[in-house]
Parts: structure tokens; C-alpha cells; sequence
């Protein structure tokens, strides 16, 4: 039985690279990278998500549309699928993965499990156009397949950008469904220091565990 799984929160040129069109300042690049060759070294499969804009995203200025609550954070353009700063920093892919649209699925949530629980995919991302993993509609299921094929639900290790925004996402989406999660602290960044010491405190609050990777080893 796989007892730990990553959860690799937009880790893309975008937002991590300084070049980037979102930088997140911090960004643990290198941290990122050792966290993806420990992965694999150690067989841990990767359950992860992108960032994956069209170019009239509702979040970027440029675009002058409101979300479907009436979100409005003029963000600058970034992560539209298929440029530049849509793709993962290298280093954090390991050598056989897949990412998976949020569109109807074209394999079953089961097969997919099998395949990361045996080790043949390491890593699966989730492609996205907002905050929450979830709000692809492969995410739940897949995480519902690995728990039953696996025999047993893994502890999850969720590290990324930005912490007051996807990983905050992240992180409280799987512990609501139930989920045992631990968030890397060394191993995260955000966009202000005030929204990240508060969303580090309502996930310390929801129930995550607070660790590092240097004490997980990666």
C-alpha cells in the first residue's frame, strides 16, 4: 500500500520563475525540484494541478470580465495553456506523467490509479482555471479510485504556489473531503505576507498538520 502522496500545487514558469508573468516572490524553486527527484527516487506518485488559462480568462485584467461571483482580481495574463509561462519549471516532472483536462474523461478515474499505484504514471496533473484542484472534475474521482485500489487512504503532501491562494485551495479541499494532509512549509510561497500568515493559520485550524521538507527528507 502507498502510504504518502505529493500534491504538487502549480508549480509553473509563471508563477515561479522571476521572468515570470505572476511571480510569487519566494518561489522555492529548488526545494520544488528536490521535492520531484525524492519523489521519484522514493516511488511516490503525484497527484498535482496547473494553472490552464485561454487567453479571455476571467481572472486577467486585460479582459475587463468579472468571475461568476463577481470575482475581480485583475491579475496580469498568465498561464494560457500552451505558452511559455503555462509550463512546469524543469526539474519538477518526473520522467512519465500525464496531465488531465477538465473535460469529460477520456479514461476511467480506476485506471488511472492503477496506473500511478503501480508506478507505471508517476504523476497526474490537473488542469484548471481557478483556485481549487477541484474544480477539475477528474480531481474527486481519481482521489476516490486511489483510496479504494490503494486499500487505504495515503497521508497527502501538498507544497506550491501561491499559499493564499491554490494552496490554500489545495489543501483545504482535500482535508473537507475527509483526506489526511500535511502542508510543507518550507515548501510554499505567497503573493502577500499578511494573506499567507492567514491562510497558514486557517489550514493549521481545518486540521492540516504543519511540516517541512527538509524534515521529510526532501
Amino acid at each position: 500500500m502507498i502510504d504518502r502522496v505529493f500534491v504538487d500545487v502549480d508549480v509553473q514558469h509563471d508563477f515561479c520563475d522571476e521572468s515570470g508573468a505572476l511571480f510569487v516572490p519566494g518561489s522555492p524553486r529548488a526545494v520544488f525540484q528536490r521535492l520531484a527527484a525524492f519523489a521519484v527516487a522514493k516511488r511516490i506518485p503525484i497527484l498535482g494541478s496547473v494553472d490552464s488559462h485561454a487567453w479571455d480568462a476571467w481572472e486577467f485584467a486585460s479582459n475587463g470580465r468579472r468571475g461568476p461571483n463577481g470575482e475581480d482580481p485583475r491579475f496580469p495574463d498568465h498561464c494560457v495553456k500552451g505558452t511559455a509561462g503555462w509550463l512546469k519549471i524543469p526539474g519538477t516532472l518526473p520522467p512519465r506523467f500525464r496531465f488531465v483536462p477538465d473535460a469529460e474523461p477520456t479514461r476511467e478515474p480506476r485506471a488511472l490509479a492503477v496506473e500511478l499505484l503501480e508506478g507505471a504514471t508517476q504523476a497526474l496533473y490537473f488542469e484548471k482555471e481557478v483556485y481549487s484542484l477541484f474544480a477539475n472534475r477528474m480531481a474527486e474521482p481519481l482521489l476516490r479510485a486511489f483510496v479504494e485500489v490503494n486499500g487505504g487512504a495515503p497521508e497527502l503532501f501538498v507544497y506550491g504556489v501561491a499559499t493564499d491562494y491554490c494552496v490554500r485551495a489545495a489543501a483545504l479541499g482535500l482535508v473537507e473531503r475527509g483526506h489526511r494532509v500535511t502542508l510543507l512549509t518550507d515548501a510554499v510561497a505567497g503573493i502577500t505576507k499578511e494573506g499567507s500568515a492567514e491562510a497558514l493559520d486557517e489550514i493549521s485550524r481545518a486540521g492540516v498538520r504543519l511540516s517541512t521538507a527538509a524534515a521529510l527528507g526532501g
